[in-house]
This record gives structure tokens, C-alpha cells and sequence, in this order.
């Protein structure tokens, strides 16, 4: 079989928007911090976490390719991951407050 002609291509990169990339960098920073609090380096951590060093860097820089099962494995790690419950807490919704009352009633 002869090889294909077309050129290879490689998937475009997609722009992250500059307010995801500063979440994430203060997401990183935060984590860094607590990490440090905690008196662990990056490599107990990432035991700690059972992900690899290379995840808890790219974590602490802000990268935006780390997988959300390795966030909440760190978090987990740090005894943090309860805080997760308040991501997206329906009660914060303005959305769900509005048909909340609209619909159910509710004050």
C-alpha cells in the first residue's frame, strides 16, 4: 500500500480565552500554596495524589491541558476536596434562582 499523499495535519491549537488562562494561573498559585502550607514538594504531592510530578508543575503553572480527574486527585490529596461541592452551587446561580422563583415560587 503506498502512503497517502496528503500532507500530514496536526490538530489546530484552540485559543484559550485570556480570563480561562488567568483562572487557571490563579488556580495554580493557589495550589502551590497550599502545597507549600502543607510542607510537601511537588513529588510527595504527586504520590500523595498518585499523579506524576510533571502533573502537579503543569497544575501549579496554570496549563490548561490537566485533566479534571488529576484536579480533584490533588485536591483529595490536600484534604480540599469537599470545597469542590461549592463549584457551581445551584444556590449562586442567578439562572436557577430566577426560574426558581418563577416557577416553584420560591422567595
Amino acid at each position: 500500500m503506498p502512503p497517502s499523499s496528503s500532507p500530514s495535519r496536526r490538530p489546530r491549537a484552540r485559543h484559550v480565552p485570556v480570563v480561562v488562562s488567568s483562572a487557571l494561573e490563579s488556580l495554580g498559585t493557589r495550589i502551590t500554596m497550599t502545597r507549600k502550607l502543607r510542607g510537601l514538594t511537588q513529588e510527595a504531592l504527586g504520590h500523595l495524589a498518585d499523579v506524576s510530578t510533571s502533573t502537579i508543575r503543569a497544575m501549579e503553572d496554570g496549563a490548561e491541558g490537566v485533566a479534571l480527574g488529576n484536579f480533584f486527585k490533588v485536591l483529595q490529596a490536600l484534604g480540599l476536596l469537599g470545597q469542590v461541592e461549592k463549584l457551581l452551587d445551584p444556590r449562586d446561580d442567578p439562572e436557577t434562582v430566577a426560574y426558581a422563583r418563577r416557577h416553584l415560587g420560591a422567595p
